[in-house]
């Protein structure tokens, strides 16, 4: 394993957005024996250093491919394509939704309902979220980063909305 591979060359897969989840599992799993630290243990300091390292760079790319928006950007940085953590889409209708969305979340703990408005929200936010990442594979396959770039910005809005979601619902059920 050197430090030139990508994430998708330590598991074996074609750089794509769309990723086998089973094959990365698998591959995951064997790279984790391979590499497991335990098993250099009588091994030189050199040797204990290098699988550790090996492993850690494993759970870092294993992390990264299996997180969609995570994976969306690693794909734009590897097309050369910088998004800084503090950059922010700039497409007014999209925050208007996502400010209306915020809004009904707000807004589920006094519904008649709760669940029953939790689970229309949480369908209408998992929706978004599926079509987004159809939007930025379409984007990226076809070479238009600008748009992939944008796509990726709408995923992180919707990925922390996904999130907060969750949260209520744990919140609710307790």
């Amino acid at each position: 394993m050197s430090e030139q591979q990508t994430y998708f060359d330590i598991f074996g897969l074609k750089p794509a957005f769309e990723v086998d989840r089973a094959a990365l599992a698998q591959r995951y799993r064997e790279l984790q024996q391979e590499f497991h630290p335990d098993k250099y243990a009588s091994k030189s300091s050199r040797e204990q250093m290098l699988a550790m390292q090996y492993a850690t760079r494993i759970n870092e790319a294993h992390t990264t491919l299996k997180d969609p928006v995570q994976r969306a950007g690693y794909l734009l940085k590897l097309a050369g394509v910088e998004v800084s953590p503090e950059q922010t889409t700039a497409d007014a209708e999209f925050l208007m939704q996502q400010m209306m969305l915020r809004e009904q979340l707000e807004e589920v703990r006094e519904a008649a309902e709760p669940a029953a408005a939790l689970d229309d929200l949480a369908d209408e936010v998992s929706g978004l979220y599926r079509s987004e990442q159809q939007t930025f594979a379409g984007a990226f396959t076809d070479g238009r980063l600008e748009e992939a770039k944008n796509s990726l910005l709408k995923l992180q809005f919707l990925a922390k909305l996904q999130r907060q979601v969750e949260e209520l619902e744990e919140d609710l059920l307790d």
